[in-house]
């Protein structure tokens, strides 16, 4: 009965609670999610429904808020036995999320997965709404030259939903009068239930509102992100990888599954108008998390992943990442869908986090600051903030290097951008002049190359390549054996393994140059022991999964420092959880070893 809170399952979550707290991590509350749920009209009452989803039903279903409402009420004000206060008092408590993965303004919002009784509710208000905007609904039906739909009943002031592909496809009126319906419906259901948990349960902490995508991300996307944009914080979630297809894909990994290996370091050249998850824009000022990343399997060019979101997320000023997910409190015998909990990806935590969470990479100051005006986003003009752009069009000749191109309206953001520095977007009434740096320093299409603003990171993604220059964070990652020398300010690095990642930073928060005790990490590719496959239709063809142990390549190369006590300086392999594994020599030349992802070296 999902009317009634699992008491057994409250005990749990609370005692999870204080356990995090115990060890010091917070805990973020997302407690719905239409996936985790099926309604039937014969078992729920809800009428229309077949063992279906409840997608959309809780932005307008006041039976289903009520219900919803109780949940938030059991878990924030029930006293939690393993503390003495309950979770609206807890400031172990991160945030608390309203929805997960639902939108009005996403393909789910469809007469197929809401029906046609509960749809009924909703085009009721839409007709009251217009009622009140144009004084009739047969005002309404004027101004938009009499298009109907098979839904509309002017006698039972009921108004239908035109396909969302219609929305952001034809634009006309009616289409825009309901995208703004449904953008100001979504966050009005926002700002009652922020008010509910903070003001009528007393929940102290921060709430975001939820973190989908959209059917369209030029016209739609904007304007899902405006009804976000009353939460504390925003939320997004993003996923990138190679194909793969299968029956199963979505979530697992099978065998006679196709898939190819692909890696993102090289996608600008293949695709101009390319989308990244670490990509992120802040909407008007407002904090900004990814509480769902992954580079999904199968894909053996998975090593970039935690690099480019400590390093690009420390230079955008993201401001948290979730790697989606955890499968227990142990490392992974074998590669699922979702592994994090693997040599590649946890496996780098050590120098990502340092890089990440002490700033060794700095925060850039924004290098497009966009402005939108909210009248147009309901008259569906958008804001492709992922398309192409040309910005050297932009910049008149005379302009000094370094000059801000202003222009009225902004059209598009360069993909690029993001990996320059910070990308902002301000959503107002007024709207407001774009800000768009001087870019061409910064980004030599001829040559393939990017640079950021701070001049730390630079991506070489004509060779598919990452570097890092910064003071206390250096190394490479991607496809090195094409590099040949890497030569940073203090670190040499030569690897002819086709594909690796080299992480340099200090545990002394010193300079690399100065530190006295610094950690390097080398990670390749992994795989499942006995993991077969067979090309196919220009993909490869699971023929056996294999199982465990995971295997690591091995990294084939050498590194060198460049600071003058080098030969000074003692190295020591460690073993995968960090111990020490043997003496090495001195820091002059250290040649990479078998089996070996750490390293330190240590002043005398």
């Amino acid at each position: 009965n999902f009317r009634q809170v699992d008491t057994t399952f409250l005990d749990k979550l609370v005692a999870f609670v204080a356990a995090m707290k115990r060890e010091g991590i917070y805990t973020g509350l997302s407690i719905y999610f239409p996936l985790w749920l099926r309604l039937s009209e014969q078992r729920d009452g809800f009428a229309g429904y077949k063992d279906q989803h409840p997608f959309a039903l809780l932005f307008f279903h006041p039976e289903f808020q009520a219900v919803y409402k109780n949940w938030w009420r059991t878990l924030l004000t029930t006293p939690n036995p393993y503390t003495g206060v309950p979770l609206r008092d807890e400031p172990a408590i991160a945030f608390v999320e309203l929805v997960n993965e639902d939108s009005y303004l996403f393909w789910t919002f469809n007469y197929d997965a809401v029906p046609a009784p509960q749809m009924a509710l909703l085009e009721r208000e839409f007709g009251e709404w217009l009622e009140r905007k144009y004084g009739s609904l047969e005002n309404a039906l004027k101004v938009w030259g009499g298009r109907r739909h098979p839904r509309d009943d002017l006698a039972q002031k009921r108004v239908g939903f035109v396909h969302l592909w219609e929305i952001f496809n034809q634009r006309d009126q009616r289409c825009q009068d309901t995208a703004e319906f449904l953008a100001k419906h979504q966050r009005a259901f926002f700002e009652q239930m922020q008010r509910f948990v903070k003001n009528e349960l007393g929940y102290k902490g921060l709430v975001v509102c939820s973190n989908w995508i959209t059917a369209d991300e030029r016209t739609l996307g904007p304007l899902d992100k405006w009804s976000n944009l009353v939460g504390d914080f925003m939320d997004r979630h993003g996923y990138w990888g190679g194909p793969h297809k299968g029956d199963r894909a979505g979530w697992a990994i099978s065998v006679g599954d196709l898939y190819g290996d692909q890696s993102a370091l090289v996608l600008p050249q293949k695709d101009p108008s390319f989308s990244l998850p670490v990509m992120d824009i802040h909407y008007n000022g407002k904090p900004s998390t990814i509480s769902e990343i992954n580079w999904t399997p199968p894909n053996r060019f998975r090593a970039e992943f935690p690099v480019l979101c400590a390093t690009y997320g420390a230079l955008q000023g993201s401001d948290g990442f979730f790697f989606f997910a955890l499968n227990g409190p142990f490392w992974q015998r074998t590669l699922s869908k979702f592994a994090i909990q693997t040599p590649t990806v946890m496996g780098q935590f050590p120098a990502c986090a340092l890089v990440y969470r002490k700033g060794l990479v700095q925060s850039a100051a924004p290098v497009v600051k966009g402005g939108a005006k909210l009248a147009d986003l309901f008259a569906l003009k958008g804001v492709p903030v992922r398309a192409p752009m040309n910005l050297d069009e932009l910049r008149r000749k005379d302009l000094p290097a370094g000059a801000v191109v202003r222009q009225p309206q902004l059209e598009a953001i360069d993909p690029l951008a993001f990996f320059v520095g910070r990308v902002a977007l301000n959503i107002t009434d007024q709207g407001g002049t774009s800000e768009l740096a001087d870019l061409s320093q910064f980004i030599d299409r001829s040559k393939q190359v990017v640079k950021s603003v701070t001049g730390e990171v630079v991506w070489d993604y004509g060779r598919g390549i990452v570097t890092l220059h910064a003071p206390k964070a250096q190394g490479a990652v991607g496809f090195l054996g094409r590099a040949g020398r890497i030569d940073l300010p203090d670190v040499v690095i030569e690897v002819s393994s086709e594909y690796a990642s080299v992480l340099v930073v200090p545990l002394d928060d010193l300079p690399i140059r100065t530190s006295r005790r610094v950690l390097v990490q080398v990670v390749t590719e992994e795989t499942n022991n006995g993991w077969q496959t067979v090309p196919q239709e220009g993909l490869l063809r699971i023929t056996a999964l294999g199982g465990s142990p995971l295997l690591v390549r091995d990294a084939v190369g050498r590194l060198s420092f460049r600071r003058a006590d080098a030969r000074g300086c003692l190295v020591t392999a460690l073993d995968p959880n960090g111990y020490p594994l043997r003496r090495l020599g001195n820091a002059a030349d250290i040649p990479l070893q078998k089996g070996v992802l750490y390293f330190t070296v240590e002043r005398r």
